[in-house]
């Protein structure tokens, strides 16, 4: 794929896990335990070290935005922050092929993503916030171990604990990033860099349980981490209120990785 990266999981792992799971859902029904099932959940989230940097600390046409030097603190010039906390909404379809076994492709939209962080620019004060919004959406193919299938036919009361992972793709926007310099001795005190978006590779661990209500329907409680690839402005005009006509910049990107409980329903027909 074109916008994966030399230092990504190699795109092959995701179309060998596609393949494995389509290979899957033709498998014939085993038994009582196979069906397909619906599922839907919503969460709630917690971002990881989102630390945004240069795409290429060395590029000049257009120039760098942060370059390859230390910041005020030591640290490579950049924004240091995370995202915080945020909601998602998560709906899927999938088969139990096996009694241990089972698949689905899932849609998640991350949103209210509030990015929070500090620069550490030379010269402008030690108090830099940098701030934007964005949100992420992502499609997952998982694969999920249902331990009372591999019981000999033992029941845990209601309870039905799993562990799983997955690979897809993840489609990330960012709006415009704004940085205050409010302790610059100089005039300068805003600056603000385009918006931007990105696909890459995304991929997920989790571990959780169901819990029977009924026949067909179980709660699903599911602790899981998401790596949904990079997040990343584009180059563009950053403007700044000393220069309103702005400067031309490259793009800066970071890291996007989250961790959260995540509640909902699963349906089995």
């Amino acid at each position: 794929m074109l916008f994966m990266k030399k230092n990504d999981i190699p795109a092959k792992y995701l179309v060998l896990w596609t393949i494995f799971f389509l290979s899957a859902l033709l498998l014939p029904d085993i038994g009582t335990a196979a069906g397909w099932y619906l599922r839907g959940a919503v969460g709630y989230e917690k971002s990881l070290a989102a630390n945004f940097s240069d795409t290429d600390c060395a590029s000049a046409k257009p120039p760098a935005l942060f370059g390859c030097v230390s910041g005020n603190d030591g640290q490579a010039v950049g924004a240091y922050g995370d995202f915080g906390h945020f909601p998602l909404a998560e709906i899927a379809v999938g088969r139990q092929f096996l009694p241990w076994l089972r698949a689905d492709l899932a849609v998640a939209y991350r949103f209210n993503m509030n990015y929070d962080g500090n620069a550490n620019f030379l010269s402008v004060g030690a108090n830099q916030p940098v701030s934007a919004k964005a949100d992420s959406l992502s499609g997952m193919v998982n694969l999920f171990v249902d331990i009372n299938g591999l019981l000999n036919g033992k029941k845990l009361w209601r309870f039905q604990p799993y562990v799983g992972g997955g690979v897809g793709l993840s489609y990330n926007r960012i709006g415009q990033m704004t940085f205050l310099f409010p302790e610059n001795p100089r005039a300068h005190k805003v600056s603000i860099t385009p918006s931007g978006d990105r696909k890459d590779f995304a991929f997920m661990m989790a571990v959780g349980t169901g819990i029977i209500l009924t026949e067909h329907l179980s709660l699903d409680i599911a602790y899981r981490y998401f790596d949904l690839g990079r997040v990343e402005t584009a180059p563009g005009i950053m403007v700044m209120d000393t220069m309103p006509a702005g400067i031309a910049i490259n793009n800066i990107e970071s890291r996007l990785r989250t961790h959260g409980l995540a509640v909902g329903l699963r349906y089995q027909f």
